[in-house]
């Protein structure tokens, strides 16, 4: 019976931790592209009537774009990450903003946000869908009426 139960409970601390450390890479690495990239281009898409998720956002136009290459302006996309809920796997997101991360010219890394999904927060999420943020959505709010729009 001891035995089974230290089975059980090197089973269950072996998962917990699997978890947290996948919690812990993917911000690792989400943090490393974001002090990587030299320039942040989101973009707003106009998905809204059609409900498409985020494997076919790139073929609608985009209606407003937002770069990010400042100094400043990087400070301020740092900031809406404090308190944002990590999260593990996300299934079937709408995606409304496209997220680009470029270094050299070249693109490092694409994030979506999908906005409608919570009433008061924003999931941004990679591609695979494998980890988000939740981040407050009067945060996103802010920081993209902070940094300079320009109409495609």
């Amino acid at each position: 019976m001891r035995k089974t139960f230290l089975i059980i409970l090197l089973l269950v601390v072996a998962f917990g931790c699997n978890q947290k450390s996948e919690n812990i890479y993917n911000d690792f690495s989400f943090n490393e592209m974001k002090a990587e990239s030299i320039d942040i281009i989101i973009k707003l898409h106009d998905t809204l009537d059609s409900g498409r998720r985020s494997s076919d956002i790139e073929s609608f136009a985009a209606k407003k774009e937002f770069n990010v290459s400042t100094d400043h302006q990087f400070d301020s996309f740092d900031k809406i990450f404090i308190d944002a809920e990590i999260t593990g796997y996300c299934c079937c997101p709408t995606a409304i903003y496209s997220i680009q991360f470029i270094n050299d010219k070249k693109e490092i890394g694409f994030f979506y946000v999908d906005t409608i999904q919570f009433k008061d927060k924003i999931r941004m999420y990679e591609g695979s869908f494998q980890y988000s943020y939740i981040i407050d959505k009067q945060k996103w709010n802010n920081f993209l009426n902070e940094i300079k729009t320009s109409e495609p």
